[in-house]
């Protein structure tokens, strides 16, 4: 794979896990109920975890001469400030799994780059869990 088109593809990887709605919430910190506790905790693991990972990807990146752009966030979540926790768990868990689509097709495109397909990999079955943590919670908020 040629250089910048590896670059193109880290970049779309560093979008996907700095600009979803958990790293939105994280700024801008819903406001929960205590029963919500266990949903909040589980955001707050995913948004670290998602921190790590973009360190990662933008280390990459700049080892292969090119410029970390994370993109900004999607101006409908704005829409979501003021939304109940279980309403917007529900939200953050369809995010994840179009996350999960989109880190799987990074992982197939970085296949001539074994280290960095190695870390996408990485980054999926990390993504993997948090969905099914948080599918769990969703399910118990909503029974």
């Amino acid at each position: 794979m040629i250089a910048t088109e590896t670059v193109s593809v880290l970049n779309r990887l560093l979008h996907v896990l700095c600009r979803s709605l958990p790293m939105y919430l994280a700024e801008a910190r819903p406001w929960s109920r205590p029963e919500h506790r266990a949903a909040q905790k589980a955001l707050d693991l995913l948004v670290a975890d998602r921190h790590d990972d973009a360190m990662r990807v933008a280390e990459a990146i700049v080892e292969r001469g090119g410029h970390p752009d994370p993109g900004v966030f999607p101006i409908e979540f704005s829409a979501m400030n003021d939304l109940a926790m279980d309403f917007l768990l529900r939200k953050v868990l369809e995010g994840q799994h179009a996350d999960i689509a989109a880190i799987r097709q990074c992982a197939a495109e970085l296949a001539g780059e074994p280290p960095l397909q190695e870390l996408a990999e990485e980054i999926l079955g990390n993504a993997k869990g948090h969905a099914e943590i948080l599918g769990e919670i969703a399910g118990r908020e909503g029974d």
